[in-house]
């Protein structure tokens, strides 16, 4: 028998075509990819504004609810605080309005105050703060408490009823 001639392996490279990219174009094809995932990953994460606004409309609406219980047994000016409180923590939380770090003279004159509010509603707001911040600074005035709260939650059911999410 005759041996036959056996050759040695053959580096598998000649037989492979060259890459037609060379490794960053794909490196930056990979950012890419990832870069979109995580974008779709933060957008279907997004909390729903009006949702979150409307739980903290219910929020505001039971901490009213919880002062007007309160009411007889307090001083007016602490229900004008109380309820002054009430309206900023909203303004604050659902349109990042910064009024609770603010007097009621500065509110008011900022300009841009409330902006995220429908027109309707500022004014509104604007004159019920004034009010009470008298009510506040001056213990000697008297008026019904309940009344109060019942203004704040008008206030709150106006802001509702007139906010278009477009205008988020």
């Amino acid at each position: 028998m005759e041996n036959p001639n056996i050759h040695d392996i053959t580096a598998p490279g000649e037989f492979l075509p060259e890459p037609t990219y060379p490794w960053w174009v794909w490196a930056i094809a990979a950012a890419s990819v990832a870069f979109i995932i995580i974008l779709v990953i933060l957008w279907l994460r997004k909390p729903d504004t009006a949702k979150e606004r409307s739980t903290l409309l219910d929020d505001a609406r039971a901490r009213l609810a919880k002062i007007k219980e309160k009411a007889p047994n307090m001083q007016p000016h602490t229900i004008a605080t109380e309820t002054s409180l009430v309206i900023r923590r909203y303004l604050v939380n659902a349109f990042k309005d910064p009024a609770i770090f603010e007097t009621t003279e500065e509110f008011t004159l900022r300009p841009q105050a409330l902006a995220k509010l429908p027109p309707n509603s500022q004014q509104p707001i604007k004159d019920y703060l004034t009010k009470i911040s008298e009510l506040k600074y001056s213990p000697s005035l008297t008026t019904n408490a309940s009344q109060l709260v019942d203004e704040a939650e008008s206030l709150l059911a106006n802001i509702e009823i007139n906010f278009s999410p477009a205008e988020a």
